[in-house]
């Protein structure tokens, strides 16, 4: 039997290679610039001993945020789909506001929560892995500056902060 460390793909993984969706924020999807695979950890546990403590692996899963960098378009619209999700969560004005979106079946991508794709392509630009992000919903939204000093227009962009239950990672 012969074994070899050779991969049968030899190819890098490109960070230009990918597309983000998200069922509630249709108009920001066209605009994302950027995303990530968030990382996670599972706790550790130690275990005293008479000599030294031995560590145990935990039994609950942490996860990193998953954030998402889009360009602002002109009409804010994709930047007022996450202002009014975050804000419909957060009722400042009325209760109103989050029985709205509490009152949206779950799952269905309309109320407080909504699942994330990101996928990840091939070098070919095919799609190759499918990340998916369960029961997600934003809970931060970064400043938008504007600025009449810089010699050239560099357009807009937010960054939107989500949590979620769990990812999945298939490949396709």
């Amino acid at each position: 039997m012969s074994v070899t460390n050779e991969p049968t793909n030899k190819n890098f993984l490109s960070p230009l290679g990918f597309d983000f969706r998200i069922k509630k924020l249709p108009t920001t999807n066209f605009f994302v610039t950027r995303a990530n695979v968030p990382g996670f950890n599972l706790g550790v546990v130690e275990s005293p001993t008479p000599f030294v403590r031995m560590p145990i692996p935990g039994d609950k899963i942490q996860f990193n945020e998953l954030q998402v960098t889009f360009k602002i378009d002109e009409d804010m619209k994709n930047y007022l789909e996450i202002f009014n999700w975050i804000m419909g969560m957060g009722f400042p004005e009325k209760y109103d506001q989050y029985a709205a979106l509490k009152n949206k079946a779950r799952g269905s991508g309309e109320g407080i929560y909504s699942d994330g794709i990101l996928t990840i392509m091939t070098s070919a630009m095919n799609p190759n892995i499918e990340f998916t992000f369960k029961n997600a919903f934003p809970y931060s939204l970064t400043d938008v500056e504007f600025n009449t000093s810089s010699a050239d227009v560099e357009y807009l962009e937010a960054t939107v902060g989500f949590r979620f239950e769990l990812f999945t990672v298939n490949a396709l």
